[in-house]
């Protein structure tokens, strides 16, 4: 007889580890913020406390520590790259999170006011305004709808119609607001056939899905080990070894072999734009992070989370005074990763997730969740209510902005967690909070009040 055992997964260090409530409660917190940053695995900590027992300089010295670090860091990066699927062509630049990232990937395309930048309605701001800010170019968006999709027709046609001019499409592997996943192999294929390259903000898919950047035809992508359970202060900018072959962007300690006067001998491309001592902590954590994955297997990471997304999303449903953004429709149809955000009726977005904190010791996140334009589609603010929203914030009052509540899912989370978020938003919905809570403007938060 064959006995089924359920997959293991990588331990969470400390998952469920109990928090002192205001009332003096003590509760399992219930982590349901991972689409902001996940805790670290187990495995994660138990490589980077080994290697900081042998901790060097990493390529500034010599010795017998410093080669273990060495090694080890070189270790971590064959993980990552295998993690990604990256080709052999391509290199890793280490940078401090996503962001940064693409920063500098805008920055090392040097971009003209002739190139055109093919981006979409449901980019992070990351992966918005380095290619307004950082670059010359003229950035054209494509649509998505009212579920954060995106418009593959609307892509296609635009793209024909830049054919020869757009430089590079800039798109999410997964949405942090909806969870929405586009193709990659159809964004590939259309970004190639019109002279592009494809770039893929990843900081929310890495975690959820397996990455196969060779198969898929991805050029360059960008994510941060915060999100993927390694939280040591690291970003992974994937791209082209040919487009690092150019004087670095960011000049420094470590980019150059020798200094003559006007002469520059550089080093070699991928050592030459990662100046100054490398985060070797956390590409040990990181590499750390991705064997584990690895290990443990994709088919078991993802059957875990769309079980449990749907789950989440069924029970959201049916909880009273809650509506969701995106109905449960489009997250039963499409593979999307478990961010969803909702509304709960008559209560301020920032209010709920304070009162999910503080008397149900549930993390959640609160507010436009870096897309503004499509939340505001979503709470209908016309033109007038934006104008006194900007100006409300431009005050200090972050608090006078329209908003989301937004649940987002991880390893370490079960149905119990699940269910002490819809218990805790029907007692909001139906009682209201049971403490006093008093603004905090510029943070854009409540917190309970001790005066009260």
């Amino acid at each position: 007889m064959t006995v089924l055992t359920r997959p293991v997964l990588p331990r969470v260090h400390d998952a469920g580890r109990p928090a002192s409530l205001p009332d003096g409660r003590s509760v399992p917190v219930a982590q349901l913020n991972n689409a902001a940053t996940t805790p670290p695995l187990q495995a994660v900590l138990d490589a980077v406390t080994a290697m900081l027992g042998s901790y060097g300089a990493l390529h500034r010295g010599a010795g017998p520590r410093a080669r273990v670090t060495v090694e080890l860091v070189e270790e971590a990066t064959a993980a990552i790259r295998r993690f990604l699927g990256a080709p052999a062509d391509h290199d890793l630049l280490f940078t401090t999170n996503t962001s940064a990232a693409i920063n500098q990937l805008a920055r090392l395309l040097e971009l003209g006011p002739d190139d055109v930048v093919v981006t979409s309605e449901i980019e992070h701001t990351s992966n918005n305004l380095p290619w307004r800010l950082q670059s010359a170019a003229r950035v054209v968006e494509v649509r998505a709808d009212d579920t954060g999709a995106l418009d593959l027709g609307h892509l296609a046609e635009t793209l024909h119609g830049l054919r020869g001019r757009v430089r590079l499409v800039a798109v999410t592997g997964a949405s942090n607001l909806t969870g929405h996943r586009p193709d990659l192999v159809t964004l590939a294929s259309l970004a190639h056939d019109a002279g592009a390259l494809l770039f893929v903000d990843a900081a929310q898919l890495a975690p959820h899905r397996a990455i196969d950047m060779a198969a898929a035809g991805v050029d360059a992508l960008a994510f941060s080990a915060h999100k993927v359970y390694a939280p040591f202060g690291l970003g992974v900018l994937a791209l082209p070894r040919t487009l690092l072959d150019r004087a670095p962007v960011d000049p420094g300690g470590g980019s150059i072999d020798m200094l003559d006067d006007d002469a520059v001998l550089w080093a070699p491309p991928g050592e030459r734009h990662q100046t100054g001592t490398w985060n070797a902590t956390g590409i040990v954590a990181l590499g750390a992070a991705a064997t584990a994955l690895l290990d443990t297997g994709w088919p078991a990471v993802e059957a875990h989370e769309r079980a449990l997304t749907a789950y989440l999303v069924h029970q959201l449903a049916g909880t009273p005074g809650v509506r969701l953004a995106v109905e449960e429709e489009s997250y039963r149809t499409e593979d999307r990763i478990g961010a969803v955000p909702f509304h709960v009726e008559g209560r301020h977005h920032a209010l709920v997730a304070s009162v999910l904190e503080a008397e149900h010791g549930v993390e959640v996140r609160a507010g436009t969740i870096c897309n503004h334009r499509l939340v505001r589609r979503w709470v209908g603010a016309e033109d007038a209510e934006q104008a006194r929203v900007v100006a409300a914030i431009a005050a200090g009052d972050r608090l006078a902005s329209y908003g989301v509540v937004r649940a987002s899912l991880g390893l370490q989370n079960t149905r119990a967690d699940v269910d002490r978020l819809v218990a805790g938003l029907t007692a909001i919905a139906v009682d209201g909070p049971r403490l006093s809570y008093r603004p905090l403007p510029a943070q854009e938060c409540y917190v309970p009040d001790a005066r009260a």
